[in-house]
């Protein structure tokens, strides 16, 4: 049996990253993936039923990816290439206007000034204040050690804006916003991200720091966010071009079963059908609780660190509507010949909280808010010629439904018309040019992409979950209390997003416990 330097458990982009780094380094490095394609949720699928319209079923859009990792990693060279829509986004509003997010940074100022001339100019001032958050915390992130709460207050107490610390951390979008901003639809265009993913409403403390959350790595410059060749598949396949160069190993179809202790040590895996491979680090990509609760077992943990893992709050939140069209929707209010690639329908962050009042019950919102992806508008080879596709991210849609509701299965097709009924409220002929439609709810994300409760983040990145407890107490970033055993998943410390920080650390760790213990 050949014994491997580390062995990645999926393939998603943290792992992807991680074992490249790894192999970089000259380690011997497997990668297990229990699907037939790499990529985790960072995939290209057809649509079912719609051959030739293909789709990114799971993370849609890239704004993270740290620039460094697609440096170090020579990804343009293996075929990664990002576009960015101008527009960026288009957010219709009820009374037929749309507000228009340019990449020119003045003709969005001028689409703002339509609804407030004040809004125009305070929106400079508050996006200083974002960069300069970024910029105190940031580094902190990438650090070798992870910081804890008195670390990150003491250091913007030390940067003279404590102020940053107490709304952009502790406050909620709410009150950092409307503290700011009169105009709704403002409000609502600067508080679109503040809840993806994520079990709050708008007023939810911790929620300014979920918007501020995507704005790190700064793929394309803070606060924009581009699409893939190809779909996010075209990253997860430069990503394992770049690994496969390096010398790392690739297995597919190969789900684990288990990780293989030996006298509290992690020393391989054993995969559902038997086949066991030995390795000095096993690495995980799966989320915390599905690495802890199910490949270790409770039983070799302890009780307290256990019952930590489980208490994470990994409930999703979002639904996928994936959509092969005719041609293109005519949306409302948006001059003639403008096709945008992406539209928000987020009006206020009085119309999140409402959808978000329906999930704490249960339920989910017969009036969402999303993002519409139709990256065939600059990416032609996602569907047939003079065809597109239309792919919702919509929220709330709360993986554990009031029980009076009969589960997923039966609330699978209402779910899916309550956000193409959004999305045709915003159109003139939606139901003119949809072809097919495929639904994919919190539980078939889970079933899909072994993500625990359909969790993208694979856990909320709110206080509680941050930093030092993320994603439990006990857990020092990408090292765990078992010796050679590593997370690098959205669910350690510093989180979720296609971001490759995760990945990155971990690799780190692994090659600075190698040279302590050489």
């Amino acid at each position: 049996m050949s014994l491997y330097d580390a062995i990645f458990i999926g393939a998603g982009h943290n792992g992807l990253i991680g074992a490249a780094y790894l192999a970089r380094a000259g380690l011997k490095v497997l990668v297990l993936e229990r699907r037939d394609i790499l990529g985790g949720a960072c995939v290209t699928e057809e649509i079912p039923g719609a051959p030739g319209y293909r789709v990114s079923t799971g993370a849609a859009q890239l704004g993270n990816l740290r620039p460094e990792i697609i440096q170090d990693l020579d990804l343009k060279r293996h075929g990664y290439e990002l576009l960015l829509p101008d527009p960026l986004t288009v957010l219709p509003q009820p009374d037929g206007r749309a507000l228009i997010v340019w990449q020119d940074a003045q003709k969005t100022r001028a689409s703002i000034q339509q609804f407030s001339s004040r809004d125009a100019d305070a929106l400079t001032a508050f996006q200083q204040d974002c960069a300069r958050f970024c910029d105190i915390l940031e580094p902190m992130l990438y650090a070798e050690t992870t910081p804890g709460f008195g670390d990150v207050e003491a250091a913007f107490r030390a940067a003279g804006r404590r102020d940053l610390f107490r709304s952009f951390i502790l406050g909620s979008i709410s009150d950092l916003l409307r503290s700011r901003f009169e105009s709704p639809a403002v409000m609502g265009f600067l508080g679109l991200t503040s809840t993806f993913g994520t079990n709050a409403g708008p007023q939810t403390p911790g929620t300014a720091y979920v918007m501020a959350h995507h704005l790190f790595g700064a793929t394309a410059g803070r606060g924009r966010a581009g699409y893939v060749r190809g779909g996010m598949g075209g990253l997860a396949d430069a990503l394992t071009r770049s690994a496969k160069a390096l010398g790392a190993e690739f297995l597919t179809g190969a789900e684990v079963g288990r990780i293989v202790l030996a006298n509290g040590v992690a020393t391989g895996v054993e995969l559902a059908d038997g086949r066991r491979f030995e390795g000095r680090h096993i690495v995980s990509n799966a989320d915390p609780q599905r690495t802890f609760l199910t490949l270790v077992g409770r039983p070799s943990l302890d009780e307290s660190f256990a019952n930590a893992i489980a208490g994470i709050q990994m409930c999703g939140q979002a639904i996928k509507v994936n959509c092969a069209l005719e041609r293109l929707p005519r949306f409302r209010g948006l001059p003639d010949g403008l096709t945008p690639a992406r539209v928000s329908i987020c009006p206020s962050l009085d119309y999140v909280e409402d959808a978000w009042d329906h999930a704490k019950r249960g339920r989910f919102s017969l009036a969402p808010f999303m993002t519409v992806h139709m990256q065939s508008a600059i990416d032609p080879s996602l569907a047939p010629a003079g065809r597109h596709t239309l792919s919702c991210y919509a929220q709330y849609f709360p993986y554990d439904l009031a029980p009076e509701l009969g589960g997923w299965e039966t609330q699978r097709d209402a779910a899916g018309k309550a956000v193409l009924a959004a999305v045709a409220g915003i159109t003139r002929d939606l139901a003119d040019v949809v072809s097919t439609v495929d639904v994919a709810t919190p539980l078939d994300l889970e079933r899909q992409f072994a993500m625990t409760g359909g969790h993208q983040f694979h856990g909320d990145i709110t206080p509680g979950q941050l930093f030092d407890d993320r994603p439990a107490p006990g857990v020092s970033g990408a090292r765990t209390p078992i010796p050679g055993l590593y997370l690098c998943g959205a669910g350690t410390h510093p989180g979720g997003c296609v971001w490759g920080a995760p990945g990155q650390r971990a690799a780190a760790a692994i090659l600075k416990d190698d040279r302590r213990n050489a």
